[in-house]
């Protein structure tokens, strides 16, 4: 039986990963959000209601895992991560998938990156600091970098390595939640990579959807 929690459990990412990982034989799931509303239908899991700045809270659900997700996301990016790396490390767990954000590198093809930077340009240090914080946490970890998000039914991924630019400028959240299903189940697949995340055919200056 493997353990996993997924931090920030009412995001609509996650949302998208927990009837998969549903579907895993062997799979306990834990779920935390600060708002737990909208997690009651999933009868199967455990619940917990906490905030990510409350290590107390953390420690409660992470306590006995062997995989942390963090789905994550907002202003205070960094100081949530670092929250869950040191809970993680007292709690000795050791497996850490976390989805942040491209662009964080300037990776991404112009002038999409340009037009990237000017809508969302000021989240870029936050997130940057958080993948910092992971890659330096002596975890075992894998970082996915998705570009805009999209509701769309398209699970194909084209995977850039850290260094790489982007190809494309949209990412589907069901895409995201089948990698990080096949990632619990073979941890080592990118393990302690640091990945960029996106669909074949979305090229251009912006996602479709702002065109």
């Amino acid at each position: 039986m493997k353990n996993v929690v997924i931090i920030g459990a009412a995001s609509r990412t996650a949302q998208a990963l927990i009837p998969i990982l549903q579907q895993l034989p062997s799979i306990t799931l834990t779920l935390f959000a600060r708002n737990t509303s909208t997690l009651k239908k999933y009868q199967q899991c455990q619940i917990i209601e906490g905030d990510a700045k409350d290590r107390e809270a953390l420690s409660k659900a992470i306590t006995n895992q062997d995989i942390v997700i963090s789905a994550l996301g907002g202003g205070d990016l960094d100081v949530l991560t670092i929250n869950i790396v040191e809970t993680m490390k007292t709690a000795d767990v050791n497996y850490f998938i976390t989805v942040n954000a491209g662009g964080i590198y300037n990776e991404l093809p112009e002038p999409f990156n340009h037009w990237d930077y000017k809508m969302v340009g000021d989240t870029r240090p936050v997130n940057l600091a958080a993948a910092t914080v992971v890659e330096n946490s002596a975890l075992d970890y894998t970082i996915l970098r998705p570009v805009w998000l999209t509701n769309k039914d398209d699970h194909e991924l084209v995977i850039t390595n850290k260094g790489e630019t982007f190809i494309g400028t949209e990412t589907s959240r069901v895409s995201i939640a089948a990698l990080i299903a096949q990632l619990v189940q073979n941890p080592a697949l990118y393990r302690n990579q640091n990945i960029g995340l996106s669909q074949p055919n979305t090229e251009g200056d912006k996602p479709q959807a702002y065109r």
